[in-house]
């Protein structure tokens, strides 16, 4: 093959266009690291400020944190509205569980909001209330709300040992199953 000028020239815009497209390229998929950084630390600062800051949560993770006994006979009835805010917090740490059990948050930013869920997980009430909760959608062969929640108790060994076991004597129950 023989170089005319012309062949000359388009190798040379082909040279020019890489070296200026290379670095370019680099410089884009850089920025866009770096906002999506930037977005996942606004993601995980609104499940911050939502897991420590909401009127509701911020109730029930004080009856938590202090060990108060508040599942009882009477707490199904929904009068005190103390139902729904607990719902609404396990279901929350529910959803924070799911993100990192499918990848969507890593460990390191799960670590971060890691305490509050141990911490439910561990409280008696909590154990006794979602127990009632499994079995009672294990006997219409459904899977609990909080089964996500409930796996990772499970998986750190926090959830009583006889939490399957419907006929176990260790919580109290609630419910019909």
């Amino acid at each position: 093959m023989i170089l005319t000028m012309e062949n000359m020239i388009n190798i040379i815009q082909i040279i020019i266009t890489l070296i200026i497209a290379i670095p370019t390229g680099g410089f884009a998929l850089y920025q866009w690291y770096k906002a999506n950084k930037v977005r996942r630390a606004e993601f995980i600062n609104q499940i911050i400020e939502k897991l420590r800051f909401d009127k509701d949560f911020v109730e029930i993770v004080y009856l938590i944190e202090y060990n108060h006994d508040w599942y009882n006979g009477g707490f199904h009835n929904g009068a005190d509205g103390l139902e729904f805010k607990i719902d609404k917090l396990l279901s929350y740490m529910t959803y924070i569980c799911y993100l990192k059990n499918h990848r969507i948050i890593s460990k390191n930013e799960f670590s971060i909001l890691e305490y509050e869920i141990y911490r439910t997980c561990e409280s008696p009430s909590i154990q006794a209330y979602l127990w009632n909760l499994h079995h009672f959608s294990n006997k219409r062969s459904q899977r609990c709300t909080f089964d996500g929640l409930i796996k990772y108790g499970k998986n750190k060994k926090i959830i009583c040992i006889d939490f399957d076991n419907k006929n176990s004597t260790i919580f109290q129950k609630h419910l019909n199953f």
